[in-house]
């Protein structure tokens, strides 16, 4: 009874509203579907004109083409001397830091700069071992040992030449078989003359003989000459023959004997040179563990308070170099393998930075670059993006740039219209 009673009060005081409903006002009837269809249009036309894009989500890291250089600790050490001031500009090459090892750090240092100064087409080369003598060398002594000994073997070759004596008697003995040869073939014109006579004489008796002037005793005699001037003929030639003989083996003595000097100068010549490159590289792998060194002109920034015989561990961050020319920038992009087969080249890039709220900086524009063929291990792929504008924001803003910059990137791989996209839902309901 009392609902009824409230619906009568709800029905009586909303009389007025039911008269307005039973009689709409002429306007609204003759106007309201033109007002409706504009309305659609309107909404239809700005479907049209507002862009929808469609983004791909990726980690961007944000570097130059001469990023800063991290200087990290290789070693559990301690610091055992700074040398130079945080903040300081540094030539590249500039010494920073030694740390603590096994070695006197001085005599490594002064035997780099020895070392360093020999030059690459160097055949012989003074080394002055007298100023690196009873010093500490620590890991590079082994090898230091070796280019000592390798040194000294190769100098006493060169100043002994075990080879010479055996290469100076054989030309001396070439020489004198070369002066008997000569001897021998004078000789042998002689002996020939005598044995052109003797033939000659032994002729003139036969004939002698055949008339019966001469007896069979004195033909006979004749003949025993003529025999002997052959035979010593004969010989003269068998001796010019093993003299030359004497001089081939001679010649083969010397040429041996320059092989094997020549050989025994190559071996330590090699011996040399290889002992010389372990050296360096020993150097250059204790410089790597225990010094500090900029590669390229710069700032000095520590990334601690470090001071000296403070320990660091390996893998600590000691500091970092940031280079004055530092080139373009460039944005490094890890991007899950979904949706990655619709990045194309020169796509647009909006990058987020961490440090700068969009919102109040801006955004940085990029275009992507190039893509990597193959996924990480964890199923990432690599995109290398451009960047025209440098670090200056959507909003004109000029982002300072001293370390690597961290954010979030949105890839633009569509410009889809509103309208598309949603006649593009439309087509997957009727597909499906």
């Amino acid at each position: 009874m009392v609902q009824k009673n409230v619906l009568e009060d709800i029905e009586l005081r909303s009389e007025s509203v039911q008269e307005v409903l039973s009689n709409p006002p002429v306007w609204i009837v003759r106007y309201g579907i033109s007002i409706v269809f504009v309305l659609i249009l309107l909404f239809v036309i700005g479907c049209w004109f507002i862009k929808y894009p469609d983004v791909i989500v990726a980690k961007a890291v944000v570097t130059s083409h001469h990023p800063p250089e991290k200087l990290e600790s290789k070693v559990n050490s301690r610091i055992v001397k700074l040398c130079v001031a945080n903040s300081s500009i540094v030539k590249k090459g500039t010494l920073l830091a030694i740390l603590e090892s096994s070695a006197n750090y001085e005599a490594v240092l002064k035997l780099d700069k020895i070392v360093s100064s020999i030059p690459s087409d160097y055949q012989t080369f003074y080394f002055p071992f007298k100023e690196i003598s009873n010093v500490q060398l620590g890991d590079i002594q082994s090898s230091f040992s070796q280019f000592h000994k390798a040194y000294i073997e190769n100098e006493l070759n060169q100043k002994l030449h075990p080879y010479s004596e055996e290469i100076n008697a054989g030309k001396s003995s070439q020489t004198e078989n070369n002066n008997r040869l000569a001897a021998l073939y004078e000789q042998q014109k002689l002996e020939k003359v005598k044995l052109s006579l003797s033939d000659i004489q032994y002729k003139r008796s036969l004939q002698l003989f055949e008339k019966g002037v001469i007896s069979k005793y004195d033909l006979d005699t004749q003949k025993a000459n003529n025999l002997q001037a052959k035979q010593a003929y004969d010989q003269i030639s068998s001796s010019i023959s093993q003299q030359k003989e004497a001089i081939n083996q001679a010649k083969k003595q010397v040429v041996a004997s320059e092989i094997s000097q020549e050989k025994t100068n190559v071996t330590n010549l090699t011996s040399l040179f290889q002992a010389l490159d372990e050296l360096k590289k020993s150097i250059h792998i204790w410089k790597q563990s225990y010094l500090f060194e900029a590669t390229y002109d710069g700032v000095f920034k520590f990334q601690n308070s470090w001071q000296e015989n403070q320990l660091i561990k390996a893998g600590d961050l000691f500091a970092t170099i940031l280079p004055e020319d530092q080139g373009k920038y460039v944005s490094s992009l890890k991007v899950p393998s979904q949706n990655t087969g619709k990045i194309r080249q020169n796509q647009k890039v909006l990058i987020k930075l961490d440090n700068y709220p969009f919102q109040e900086y801006g955004m940085l524009e990029g275009r992507v670059q190039s893509m990597s063929t193959i996924a990480d291990k964890e199923g990432n792929y690599f995109i290398e993006v451009a960047m025209p504008k440098g670090l200056q924001t959507s909003y004109g803003r000029n982002i300072k740039f001293d370390k690597e910059l961290t954010g979030s990137a949105d890839i633009i791989t569509d410009e889809m219209r509103l309208i598309e996209r949603v006649f593009y839902q439309f087509r997957k309901l009727v597909q499906r």
